[in-house]
């Protein structure tokens, strides 16, 4: 995995402290600061925009999709649930409900192992159908169209879990992880964690071996 800078993190994250109680029942916490991105050009319609420019990369909205895992009695994830919803629409946003549903909670726990979160709400974010974006707890909303064209620019998938990281889509390892997150999040379908680990130490120990 690729470490994004600090610059970065600082332009897509904001302010909140967010993180409800996850699966393991433990809580997780993430800082942030606020949004803001001059090279970033709204171009609007008498509603809404139809495209968002972040320098020279037209984001356009109705492209846009989230995904969440969530908990009714988390205060993060009915934030982000409104915030989501007001800024694209109901239809730009499928929920995923922890209480009292054993297949979502298993999907998540998978994600868990997966990344180690340990939180809700946990946000996949795809743009026409491509997984660009993965992120623990609150994030500003707003920032979506510059969190996806940093992901295109670097031809892979942010996480934002604590640390932000880059998962490469040239990369053969990460692509088996982007593969199972999307799996779990836009097909809402359970994976092999185990297998997919073994493949990565597989895949380790066949680079190890080729370079050494």
């Amino acid at each position: 995995m690729k470490k994004i800078g600090i610059v970065l993190l600082l332009l897509i994250v904001v302010g909140f402290s967010a993180g409800c109680i996850g699966s393991n029942g433990t809580g997780s916490t993430t800082s942030s600061t606020s949004s803001g991105s001059p090279g970033a050009t709204t171009t609007s319609t008498p509603s809404k925009p139809a495209y968002v420019d972040v320098n020279g990369t037209r984001i356009y909205l109705n492209e846009v999709h989230f995904y969440m895992y969530g908990m009714k009695t988390c205060p993060h994830c009915r934030h982000m649930h409104e915030w989501i919803t007001r800024e694209y629409g109901e239809d730009a946003l499928t929920y995923y409900e922890l209480v009292d549903n054993e297949t979502n909670m298993m999907l998540f726990e998978q994600l868990a192992q997966l990344l180690g979160i340990t939180g809700v709400p946990a946000i996949a974010i795809t743009y026409n159908g491509t997984l660009y974006a993965v992120i623990e707890g609150e994030f500003n909303v707003t920032a979506t169209p510059e969190i996806i064209a940093t992901a295109i620019k670097n031809d892979g998938v942010l996480l934002l879990t604590g640390k932000t990281y880059l998962l490469s889509y040239k990369d053969p390892k990460a692509k088996l992880v982007i593969n199972a997150l999307y799996t779990i999040f836009v097909k809402h379908q359970s994976v092999d964690v185990q297998k997919i680990f073994s493949e990565l130490k597989a895949n380790s120990t066949s680079t190890g071996n080729s370079t050494g």
